[in-house]
């Protein structure tokens, strides 16, 4: 599974002696064979090839790259599989013994990158949109839990209360019906406290991240207040329906849910760093001085507009990354021109044990540059 420390260890792995080469292949198609992949590979190698000559390589690192492919190439004819993946991820480094295959749990844009550091957007944008859910839906006699991740639901379990039905028994003074009402009530509690503690032990088996409670009136407000603080930290949104509602039904108002509480969380975010650059100091936007802010080690979460892509310039020697820079101003190295200056400042922020958010061009980040970053400290 994707992970923080996933990525970084991958990015403690280049040495930069040798070029790294990325792959990224969407799967989602049912229709994608391996056979298609055979074919859509070869030709992004055979146009990598002709940029690789262009560059200023080595001829060791030549060779190493040219490794990297033939085992791509091996690879997505003969171990390649599709199995309960959306996309792949392959990292090789020939020479420096670096092999990596991640099955991706969303589909990816196909691609391949032969730089001197991993390409990991793509994971970045995956981890940051990997939301895992958990759908309960309540009513006094049964539950139903759902587990919901990227546009798939998997109906869990189905809890089913021993709740006596409504009776309209008549004793002395009513005194029956009240007795067997305050045994229901009694039922229906402890129903609602065994569907919370299933739902903490569904929590700490699958660690989901956002959870959805849905049914009507006081039974939603009774089963929330039996909830582990744990659990009610991650609740989302609350629905009014039906617990017997159809899975696809659930999955819509799951989808519903996580649309607007990423449209919602992204405003949050993007608003919160315009506080913090505008009148506290602990917040940096646009390019330039998010950088400069990278240099200092002070980003804290770095927010970039989905799909912002600028060119830039890196030093090798030193490391420093700027927009156009020809000689490196930290230690005069030669700088390298780069086609996504953005990927670097990803993988900086990360190196810094940063946080990276990938936000929407409705979030309000677009009129500030499309890039800005809330800082640890200021100057």
């Amino acid at each position: 599974m994707i992970s923080h420390e996933l990525i970084l260890n991958l990015l403690k792995r280049s040495d930069k002696t040798f070029p790294t080469t990325s792959l990224y292949l969407d799967l989602s198609s049912s229709k994608f064979t391996t056979r298609d992949a055979e074919i859509l590979l070869k030709g992004m190698i055979k146009e990598k090839k002709q940029v690789i000559e262009e560059r200023s390589l080595s001829r060791e690192q030549r060779q190493s790259v040219v490794q990297d492919f033939e085992k791509l190439s091996t690879y997505s004819t003969t171990e390649l599989d599709r199995k309960g993946s959306k996309g792949i991820a392959i990292f090789s480094a020939s020479s420096s013994g670096v092999w990596e295959a991640f099955p991706l749990p969303g589909p990816v844009r196909n691609v391949l990158i032969v730089d001197w550091d991993p390409y990991i957007r793509p994971l970045t944008m995956l981890l940051d949109q990997y939301k895992r859910y958990c759908t309960v839906l309540v009513d006094r006699e049964r539950a139903r839990v759902f587990a919901v991740s990227l546009g798939e639901i998997e109906d869990h379990s189905q809890i089913l209360g021993e709740v006596p039905g409504q009776v309209k028994a008549s004793g002395w003074g009513g005194y029956e019906e009240r007795r067997i009402e305050r045994h229901i009530e009694d039922h229906v509690r402890r129903h609602l406290r065994n569907v919370a503690e299933i739902t903490y032990d569904f929590f700490r088996q699958k660690k989901f991240d956002r959870l959805i409670i849905g049914g009507h009136g006081d039974i939603v407000s009774e089963y929330e207040g039996q909830l582990h603080s744990y659990l009610k930290e991650r609740i989302v949104a609350r629905i009014n329906v039906e617990s017997s509602i159809s899975l696809d039904e659930a999955l819509k108002k799951t989808m519903e849910v996580d649309r607007e509480t990423e449209e919602r969380s992204d405003k949050e975010l993007v608003q919160q760093l315009l506080e913090n650059a505008r009148s506290r100091g602990l917040g940096v936007l646009g390019l330039r001085a998010v950088l400069g802010a990278l240099r200092r080690s002070q980003v804290h979460t770095l927010l970039i507009e989905m799909g912002y892509v600028e060119k830039g310039v890196v030093c090798d020697e030193c490391g420093f990354i700027g927009t156009e820079e020809q000689k490196c101003p930290l230690c005069g190295g030669k700088m390298r021109k780069v086609l996504d200056v953005v990927e670097e400042a990803i993988r900086e922020t990360l190196r810094q044990n940063g946080r990276v958010v990938h936000v929407s061009a409705e979030s309000g980040l677009a009129g500030e540059g499309r890039i800005g970053a809330t800082l640890r400290f200021k100057l």
